[in-house]
């Protein structure tokens, strides 16, 4: 049986490493990737994403205490996004936690499972007030032979329907099914679109793969590599390591205090970042756009208002879909406000007048499609929504 990594070479996929992982980096040039997740339909190797089980009757307690999230709120088949702090209270990366009936499968694509489950051990070693009485069994699925793959874009819904049945039109965000040919469908995504993961053996995800790519072509579907990620994760923001990591690692700071649940029991960090979420803090993440054409803007380039600099640029690109450069950058509080004109950001080049922009940028065209009402494919439904 082929693996994933054999059909990426044969198809002269440009690889590289992500998470401790070797996946495509890109299939074809950057554009058309982008433009197949925000039209049609992308298909992409998610085998960087670690996936660790905690299996046992007190498993809840203890991915509870290092998830920020409230776990409790979840049950078999569903699943939930959720940061992983530090002790002093910075983000260490993100996870998803997927209940089974046994237990939970995290899933992260910045943490490596090694990592993952050391934190889990130091827990269980650390913390008596956990009253854990029956050990989890911890372990790495790569163990196991598992990865994933993940279809994402406007019309992913259909191909996936087309192998799945009407099941996966109506799977809520956040829930998964467990199919026949063993693989987990977890409707998900970090990009405004519809995505689904499908995580198990790679056998059966080397089926799939195949599978999907013999539909896809009638939804004139692309296969990806991770790279894409760049453009999409700078218009729907997010917790990402390469972006965020040179300049802050607080939640708060970032505005992804709606991924902690300050009420729950203790889980880590929650000593430093709880204190923290009750004050204004001294500046916030917040989108900028240039209001006038220029030649490009790069990270730590500076913020103005009247001259004075009150903030600095963390990620910039050029937005396909918005036709402009965008940017995200962190502003001193006072004025880190949305839609609000009277910026500049100074670059080596030229000086640009700027407005500040609330994100994520797009409203997605997944957000507008009703698969009762739309399809790439029948004729008889509006293809275009806009």
């Amino acid at each position: 049986m082929k693996s994933l990594n054999n059909l990426h070479l044969e198809n002269n996929a440009r690889m590289g490493t992500y998470n401790n992982r070797t996946v495509p980096v890109a299939y074809h040039d950057l554009a058309v990737e982008y433009k197949a997740v925000r039209e049609n339909a992308l298909l992409v190797d998610y085998s960087h994403m670690s996936i660790v089980s905690v299996m046992g009757d007190d498993a809840w307690a203890l991915v509870n205490h290092m998830a920020s999230a409230d776990i409790s709120i979840i049950r078999d088949e569903q699943g939930i996004y959720s940061l992983v702090l530090n002790e002093d209270g910075t983000i260490r990366g993100d996870i998803y936690v997927l209940c089974t009936s046994d237990g939970y499968y995290l899933l992260s694509e910045n943490i490596p499972a090694p990592e993952i489950i050391e934190r889990l051990s130091s827990i269980l070693e650390s913390d008596e007030a956990l009253d854990i009485v029956e050990l989890p069994e911890i372990k790495s699925m790569a163990d196991s032979g598992w990865g994933a793959i993940m279809l994402e874009g406007t019309y992913s819904w259909e191909v996936m329907s087309e192998i799945y049945g009407y099941d996966i039109i109506g799977l809520p965000y956040f829930e998964y099914i467990n199919e026949a040919d063993e693989l987990i469908i977890f409707r998900c995504g970090k990009h405004g679109e519809f995505a689904y993961m499908a995580i198990g053996q790679e056998s059966s995800l080397v089926k799939l793969w195949e599978n999907i790519l013999a539909i896809g072509e009638k939804y004139e579907l692309k296969t990806g590599g991770i790279q894409y990620q760049d453009i999409v994760r700078l218009e729907n923001t997010g917790w990402d390591e390469g972006i965020f990591s040179e300049y802050s690692q607080n939640p708060i700071e970032l505005q992804m205090q709606w991924a902690i649940q300050y009420d729950k029991e203790n889980f880590i960090g929650k000593s430093v970042i709880e204190p923290q979420s009750h004050n204004l803090g001294a500046r916030k993440l917040v989108g900028m756009l240039p209001t006038a054409e220029c030649s490009g803007i790069k990270s730590d380039d500076k913020v103005l208002v009247e001259g004075k600099e009150v903030g600095i640029i963390v990620k910039s690109g050029f937005s396909p879909a918005l036709q402009s450069f965008i940017a995200l950058a962190l502003i001193d509080n006072d004025f880190a406000l949305a839609d609000i004109s009277g910026f500049e950001i100074l670059t080596v080049e030229e000086t640009i007048p700027a407005r500040t922009q609330s994100v994520p940028f797009l409203y997605n065209l997944s957000m507008l499609v009703n698969p009762a009402e739309h399809s790439f494919i029948d004729a008889s439904k509006s293809k275009r929504i806009m």
